[in-house]
């Protein structure tokens, strides 16, 4: 297949407990899959994709926590060999944490998780309200295979988002996740900017994800990216992770978060106005995803973030 580029951002919410240190940490994936993973000095250009055969994807990750006790030692688990990949999937290869905001003075209070979501009519305010009748539930069918990739709206854009967000999440125990359509009006101001920043409104958490190419593969940001590439160096099962390394997991606790009851996803092509940093990018297939209420809490994870119950490693994107 075509070799595509990969970016992806997960936002933490809370006060800063401290800046995160920018590195770059780069694996290349061949078609043994055999991994090699460098740490690249901060400020040092991104590194060129090589053959065909190999594809990169470039992670960002903000970490703002509430202040919280040590975490406790991590649940043990031990998972099975990842498969042979299919070769239409896109692979995990890089990943860039650029450092935090200043932190803020007044921490955000922590959320209650919300059992019956309440209607909500306006698009800016925070987002916990229950979708709309002629949205998906996220029980029902989805399109399987790799027409996933070509989908950036529509019902059949928002049942394979839910699917693919609650196959991840009964896997850890939380409920399925239902369409939530302030959620996706506040996703689609935030991608309209076409920056690959975090734009958020209160009562929301963020994942992004864009890709070059002429697809948007928004079920391979999800199950490949978000989801399977960050279980995998996720240690802190029921219990609380270290902070530091939170651009390596937010966006899978962020899907998996059991506080979090909904979900509005975006994809849209920027063409020419993408900007990355504040330079013009070809990475201009677009996805921002806002969740309700937002996971990612500081002190929480331990009763937000299960161990998984079976091998994810079986999951694919074109499921």
């Amino acid at each position: 297949m075509r070799s595509s580029v990969l970016l992806a951002s997960a936002l933490a919410v809370g006060a800063i407990a401290g800046p995160l240190h920018k590195r770059l940490m780069v694996t290349e994936t061949d078609l043994e899959i055999v991994t090699v993973t460098v740490y690249v000095t901060p400020g040092q250009a991104d590194p060129t994709a090589g053959g065909q055969a190999r594809t990169r994807e470039h992670g960002h990750g903000h970490g703002h926590h509430h202040p919280k006790p040590k975490p406790s030692a991590p649940a043990a688990f031990s998972s099975a060999p990842a498969p042979a990949p299919s070769s239409a999937a896109p692979k995990p290869s890089s990943v860039y944490t650029p450092p935090p905001p200043p932190p803020s003075s007044t921490p955000t209070p922590t959320p209650e998780p919300a059992s019956s979501p309440a209607p909500s009519s306006s698009a800016a305010a925070p987002s916990s309200q229950a979708p709309t009748s002629s949205t998906p539930t996220g029980n029902g069918e989805h399109t399987s295979g790799t027409i996933q990739a070509t989908f950036s709206s529509g019902i059949a854009y928002q049942e394979s988002v839910l699917w693919h967000h609650n196959r991840a999440r009964a896997n850890h125990g939380a409920t399925p996740l239902v369409w939530n359509t302030t959620c996706e009006d506040a996703a689609r101001t935030a991608a309209a900017v076409c920056d690959f920043q975090h734009h958020v409104v209160n009562g929301q958490g963020q994942n992004l994800f864009t890709v070059s190419g002429d697809m948007f593969n928004v079920t391979g940001g999800i199950t490949d990216s978000w989801y399977k590439g960050e279980a995998d160096v996720y240690t802190a099962w029921g219990a609380n992770p270290d902070d530091s390394t939170f651009h390596q997991w937010g966006h899978m606790t962020q899907v998996v978060w059991k506080g979090t009851t909904s979900v509005g996803c975006v994809s849209i092509d920027c063409g020419s106005a993408m900007t990355i940093n504040g330079r013009a990018s070809e990475l201009n297939k677009y996805t921002v995803c806002n969740y309700s209420p937002p996971g990612n809490y500081g002190g929480q994870y331990a009763q937000n973030v299960a161990a998984p119950i079976g091998d994810y490693h079986k999951f694919l994107w074109s499921d």
